[in-house]
């Protein structure tokens, strides 16, 4: 579990640590909405699954966090703890 407010530096460090095929899932407490973010080559993919279903990909690390912090008011709006979910492939 992560605080809310720490989301957008806890996510900016983990993305510079990640491997090719990787993933990072950010889910609210009730686990009913989500933000999956796939490293895939040199760019990486949001995939957003809550009050929208959509998915971005070809973005560099400066679109993601920037991203992230508008799916953060519109996926997170009143949660104070997150669940943070890393997948490395081997």
């Amino acid at each position: 579990m992560i605080d809310n407010r720490n989301l957008l530096n806890i996510v900016a460090r983990e993305l510079q640590k990640m491997q090719d095929k990787a993933t990072i899932k950010l889910l609210t407490y009730k686990k009913d909405r989500s933000i999956i973010i796939e490293k895939d080559g040199a760019g990486f993919s949001i995939i957003e699954d809550g009050y929208r279903k959509v998915v971005w990909s070809d973005l560099n690390e400066h679109e993601v966090i920037k991203s992230l912090k508008k799916l953060q008011k519109i996926e997170f709006p009143r949660s104070n703890k997150l669940y943070l979910e890393k997948k490395q492939v081997e």
